[in-house]
């Protein structure tokens, strides 16, 4: 109950950091940011962006292991159900069941996000991506 009086500044916090990402990300055509509605207002518990593998020389598994090189603590969200051992055994699928969802996948990283996340912190998350996408530009 005691994080619900601080949960207007987190969000609050977290808006500003996403922002800072928009900005940042607006014009590199290699990086798919998250959009929101106008109807709608996030609290943005994560940000994944999609990178554009087709102006890529390589996959988001190297991208994202350069990331994790430089300290920048990247996550992969939203496995394909399908692709739980469970639900393969259970319902029977298999790759390619679900193109778009395993389209999504291959190439979502969750950058950091967090209230307490130092404007330092993010100028970082930044300017590694930054650095990182334009290493492996076609």
């Amino acid at each position: 109950m005691s994080q619900l009086k601080k949960l207007d500044r987190f969000i609050n916090r977290r808006r500003e950091i996403v922002s800072k990402y928009n900005k940042a990300f607006k014009n590199i055509q290699e990086i798919i940011t998250p959009k929101e509605k106008n109807y709608v207002k996030s609290a943005w518990h994560i940000y994944p962006i999609q990178l554009n593998l087709e102006k890529l020389k390589v996959n988001r598994k190297k991208i994202f292991e350069d990331l994790q090189k430089k300290g920048i603590g990247v996550q992969v969200h939203y496995v394909p159900l399908h692709f739980q051992p469970f639900c393969r055994k259970q319902f029977g699928y298999k790759r390619g069941d679900f193109p778009i969802a395993e389209k999504y996948y291959q190439r979502a990283i969750t950058l950091p996000l967090f209230p307490k996340m130092a404007d330092e912190e993010v100028k970082k998350v930044i300017k590694t991506v930054k650095k990182i996408i334009n290493s492996y530009k076609k």
